[in-house]
């Protein structure tokens, strides 16, 4: 979804929260895509097993248990 100032609201693939990508705390690019994260944490965790963490119907959905 795109945002004015051309800012997008994307999902963290681990945690499922919403974050605009401007904001987000992390990144990395697997398989030729960008994913966004909310904390460190959860970059962490998509580093270990990303195949898992990408398949987006795996995600919850915006509980965040990995930054509060």
């Amino acid at each position: 979804m795109q945002h004015k100032e051309g800012t997008m609201k994307v999902k963290d693939p681990v945690c499922g929260m919403s974050v605009e990508d401007k904001d987000a705390v992390a990144t990395c690019t697997y398989a030729g895509k960008t994913y966004y994260f909310c904390s460190n944490e959860c970059k962490k965790k998509f580093e270990k097993d990303p195949s898992v963490c990408a398949d987006e119907k795996k995600t919850s959905s915006g509980s965040c248990c990995c930054c509060s």
